[in-house]
């Protein structure tokens, strides 16, 4: 794991000229990135294209970063304006996407322990596809990226308040989706944090 004084020194040597801090810096915004956009928007080429113009964006724009040590929260508020851009785009296209749970499984043939666990991570998949886009966002965040209320809504450019119910109204919505209902017990003996 990446330090803030190990992100503070890749900052001042890509100021500096340095390649290698630039390589790792991109690495790391395309790597937030590539995480929260895979969470909103269910597909790898989709993820992939907005974590790459993440990267491009952060280095771009590197030099205007005042605070090195908020780089991650920097970069996760361009990730999540690249991934809105790439929903709305999505659903003015109108374009369907196969749900991450199905993604590869028509290449490997499941084992009948992990039926299951595929399902169940398919029926996550549509559920969460179903969310509006800014609660998949917040759930996304929470749940990847482990930011808490505060840190989300400093990166969705809300109130930390709008970012509770974010996450509120999205966990309720999986709860009540029928294709979770056999996860719930799971879920409550897990805990909702």
């Amino acid at each position: 794991m990446t330090s803030a004084e190990d992100i503070e020194r890749q900052v001042r040597g890509f100021r500096d000229g340095d390649r290698a801090a630039a390589e790792q810096l991109a690495w790391r915004a395309c790597r937030l990135a590539l995480q929260t956009a895979m969470a909103v928007l269910g597909s790898r080429e989709e993820a992939a294209d907005v974590a790459q113009d993440v990267a491009v964006d952060v280095l771009r724009s590197l030099e205007r970063l005042r605070e090195p040590q908020a780089f991650d929260a920097w970069v996760h508020r361009i990730a999540v304006r690249r991934t809105m851009q790439a929903a709305r785009r999505r659903r003015a296209a109108r374009v369907s996407e196969l749900p991450l749970g199905q993604v590869g499984e028509a290449d490997q043939p499941a084992a009948e322990d992990s039926t299951a666990g595929l399902e169940s991570r398919r029926a996550l998949a549509t559920s969460l596809a179903e969310l509006p886009p800014k609660q998949r966002l917040a759930l996304a965040l929470r749940y990847v990226h482990d930011l808490s209320e505060a840190q989300i809504a400093e990166v969705l450019g809300c109130r930390p308040g709008t970012a509770a119910s974010l996450l509120s109204r999205g966990r309720a919505a999986l709860r009540r989706h029928p294709e979770l209902a056999d996860l719930a017990p799971l879920a409550t003996q897990g805990g909702d944090s």
